[in-house]
């Protein structure tokens, strides 16, 4: 066996599919520190959690989401592997991967990924313009590069989930199971949480030149039951990469906000909470708003309802909704 195999393969495998080239990466480099670089073979699940743990102690994965996408990349690369016949699949004897997850944030004390909290409108129309701009100087036929190719879909995705997300703040993964049968043939609506939800003329050119840019590119024929944002990129993707794709966006804008040189997520959960409050700020009845978010009303009222965000104009909104009641004229 020729020295450093493990690294020829990962080489092999970024050609194949780059997505996870940094946490691959960081994989095989603890493999040749441990000096299994050469022994694929002898690998084990315990070289995957003290891998994790090597990286959490120089502070290189220190998230859940990191720690969840690190997995991913590895499980993805012995996919590759097992597909080629080089070696055998080390995570084929797991019971339960949530729980093989669970316990690694719990081992290394992972903290899920701090949530911006809340965009001010400013920074929500930088998010749009820049993304849209992005679309506006980028042909993806000139693209050339594996990593610029992959960006332009990964872009692509946040662009509609961010869009969608701010016209129905929903959960996340809410949006990212939505299929292409939610939305009306015209891409004029669409059925989020059991609500239509009307989609502005701009949001519903944007679905339009995806889906037609995917299909000319990347050759794939739209299914009604299709996932949208899973069709939408070249490969099969979980939700929590979402976080990574918006983190990629951020640290290409500055301008907007600062990113940690290694971070690798930034949390999108802080777009769902910006819309939600323009709805609690315009007086929206919280039934609705829960309604729409799948968020209870208990868990709106502890997150916007006592942290210093009042109804406007309170007194005369009561006032007015009290008269219209029948009994009121006779008082």
């Amino acid at each position: 066996m020729n020295s450093g195999v493990m690294e020829s393969w990962k080489n092999e495998f970024l050609e194949f599919d780059d997505t996870y080239i940094n946490h691959v990466s960081k994989f095989v480099d603890y493999l040749s520190m441990i000096g299994k670089a050469n022994q694929p073979n002898n690998i084990v699940i315990e070289d995957v959690i003290n891998c994790v743990g090597h990286y959490n102690s120089i502070g290189k994965i220190n998230t859940r989401t990191s720690m969840v996408n690190h997995l991913e990349g590895i499980k993805s690369f012995f996919k590759f592997l097992v597909s080629k016949h080089y070696t055998n699949d080390i995570f084929n004897n797991m019971v339960s991967y949530q729980d093989f997850k669970d316990s690694l944030t719990l081992k290394f004390q992972l903290v899920q990924v701090t949530e911006r909290g809340l965009w001010s409108d400013v920074e929500l129309i930088q998010i749009i313009e820049s993304l849209d701009n992005y679309f506006e100087r980028n042909d993806l036929s000139k693209l050339s590069k594996t990593n610029e190719i992959k960006k332009f879909y990964k872009f692509l995705v946040l662009r509609i989930f961010i869009k969608l997300t701010l016209i129905a703040p929903a959960k996340k993964s809410v949006i990212y199971s939505l299929k292409i049968n939610d939305f009306s043939s015209d891409y004029r609506s669409v059925i989020i949480n059991s609500v239509n939800i009307k989609i502005p003329n701009g949001l519903k050119r944007d679905l339009q030149y995806s889906i037609e840019c995917v299909e000319k590119n990347l050759k794939k024929k739209l299914n009604i039951k299709d996932g949208l944002l899973a069709f939408l990129y070249p490969n099969a993707f979980p939700v929590e990469r979402l976080n990574e794709y918006f983190c990629l966006f951020l640290k290409a804008h500055p301008d907007i906000v600062e990113v940690a040189p290694d971070s690798d997520t930034f949390e999108l959960e802080g777009i769902m909470n910006s819309a939600l409050l323009g709805l609690v700020q315009n007086n929206v009845n919280p039934a609705l708003i829960a309604k729409i978010s799948g968020v209870k009303i208990s868990s709106l009222e502890k997150k916007f309802y006592t942290n210093g965000f009042h109804i406007n104009d309170a007194d005369e909104l009561i006032n007015n909704e009290l008269s219209k009641n029948s009994y009121y004229h006779y008082i």
